[in-house]
């Protein structure tokens, strides 16, 4: 019953975030500084659409250096995740290890 409850309170919570937040935020304008009325902006530059917050910048793709320190930057990532999940799982079996011998052992 106490799981019931749980899955009850998180579900209102959570409905309550989404009418919070996404519908109220289609109901205004998205942030101050964006409204669409706004003689100081540019013709070039459109309004932003429902919900989003954040400023439109118009700039070209990543160059391919950008790329490569990018791709560079995932490896070593990878590298050092990998390196650390190793290492925690050979730890984890070598207390498992020492567990069993002390068991054995008496």
């Amino acid at each position: 019953m106490e799981y019931l409850i749980v899955l009850g309170a998180s579900i209102v919570v959570g409905a309550a975030v989404y009418l919070a937040t996404i519908r109220a935020g289609r109901e205004q304008p998205a942030a101050v500084g964006f409204d669409a009325t706004e003689d100081a902006e540019p013709a070039a530059l459109e309004a932003p659409g429902p919900g989003y917050t954040y400023l439109r910048v118009r700039t070209r793709g990543p160059s391919w250096r950008d790329r490569i320190e990018g791709f560079v930057g995932l490896l070593v990532l990878l590298f050092v995740a990998a390196t650390a999940l190793a290492f925690g799982l050979y730890q984890l079996g070598h207390l498992v290890n020492l567990t069993i011998e002390r068991f054995l052992e008496q």
